[in-house]
């Protein structure tokens, strides 16, 4: 077998996804928001964020992405099978890792993240972010998930801390988006934090057809007027 030389290769473009935010607003400001991502496990959310923070930088905006659930490698791995690569970003310091997940489950740290020692701590997680929001200029970060977070820490203090943690964020002209899992928590709590959020993205899995589809829809957002229909959520080349 032959293998094809570098020149021969072919590369093929980013990926596509659709429907992003600006698709769902009819006008208003898309930065200096916060959304709320909500769905059952395996309904595209990560992958929504992950196109998010790709748009971003395609548009020259830098990302942050914590992780709470999984190692960075991970997350890089599935960016780049889109052609969302991030290698050279997060080498200019343009798209930064936040990671709170490899020290907690005992894992090597890879590349250039920056390390989160206590989920449960979200003062430690504002700090931090805050020190690498400080060298860029209207990033969009991602917590994923927002429903580990509340899994490790006090529910009684939680939404005061996103309250805060959001506000921080957006008052300093960046944007961020929460992933909250669906059927972990009571009513209250998806009632509660959606209420904190400027926007929320509703996500699920239609299986009426022959195939099963990914869909979305744009629940509510302050201050502009959304579709509110469900559409398929794509990823073409």
């Amino acid at each position: 077998m032959v293998e094809k030389s570098d020149s021969q290769r072919v590369i093929l473009p980013p990926a596509k996804a659709t429907p992003m935010i600006s698709d769902l607003v009819k006008f208003g400001q898309l930065t200096q928001v916060s959304y709320m991502l909500v769905g059952s496990l395996g309904s595209g959310k990560t992958t929504y964020a992950e196109a998010f923070l790709a748009e971003g930088i395609a548009l020259g905006f830098p990302a942050v992405f914590v992780t709470t659930d999984v190692s960075p490698r991970v997350i890089r791995n599935d960016m780049s099978r889109h052609g969302w690569s991030v290698e050279e970003q997060e080498a200019s310091g343009q798209f930064v890792f936040i990671d709170a997940y490899s020290e907690r489950m005992g894992a090597q740290r890879t590349g250039f993240a920056r390390s989160l020692a206590k989920v449960e701590d979200t003062s430690e997680l504002a700090i931090v972010l805050s020190d690498v929001l400080e060298e860029l200029v209207v990033a969009r970060v991602v917590i994923d998930s927002l429903s580990t977070l509340i899994l490790h820490s006090n529910p009684e203090t939680m939404p005061r801390a996103v309250q805060r943690l959001s506000g921080r964020v957006t008052q300093s002209s960046h944007s961020i988006m929460y992933i909250l899992e669906e059927g972990v928590h009571d009513e209250k709590t998806y009632a509660t934090f959606s209420y904190l959020a400027d926007a929320v993205l509703r996500f699920r899995l239609d299986d009426s057809g022959q195939t099963l589809r990914h869909q979305l829809r744009m629940e509510r957002m302050r201050g502009t007027d959304t579709s509110r229909e469900w559409h398929d959520f794509e990823i073409t080349r």
